[in-house]
């Protein structure tokens, strides 16, 4: 049986995760303040900020950093691919998961997107 948690701010057509048996699915999550709603210019900022925002979704479904398996990671300008895997590599000290980066356009301000796959036994 899979569970669906509704994306925090309203109407929005996807899911922020969703639980099937001991995977959770999280939905892309951006650089953007939850508190002020607005994304900080500064790239590395944002990207600290995807981060912290994957950490507490994942917290509030019961998994943690430590649980991820897999992320993809998306930021709009590929020079900054460099700048990104310093910030990455200091929040996953515990371990590495699989990952996948690329350059992509996003949507509005956001200059980085995550999609991740947690497990847990």
């Amino acid at each position: 049986m899979s569970e669906y948690f509704a994306a925090p701010g309203g109407n929005r057509p996807f899911s922020e995760a969703v639980k099937a048996g001991n995977t959770l699915y999280v939905s892309g999550t951006v650089g953007i303040d939850r508190e002020t709603k607005t994304f900080p210019k500064d790239f590395s900022e944002q990207a600290s900020l995807a981060i912290e925002n994957l950490k507490n979704t994942l917290e509030k479904h019961g998994y943690s950093l430590d649980d991820l398996v897999k992320v993809v990671v998306l930021i709009t300008e590929i020079e900054h691919a460099a700048d990104f895997n310093e910030i990455y590599v200091q929040a996953f000290k515990n371990h590495l998961p699989a990952r996948t980066l690329t350059g992509i356009k996003l949507v509005g301000d956001a200059k980085v997107e995550l999609d991740a796959i947690a497990y847990k036994d």
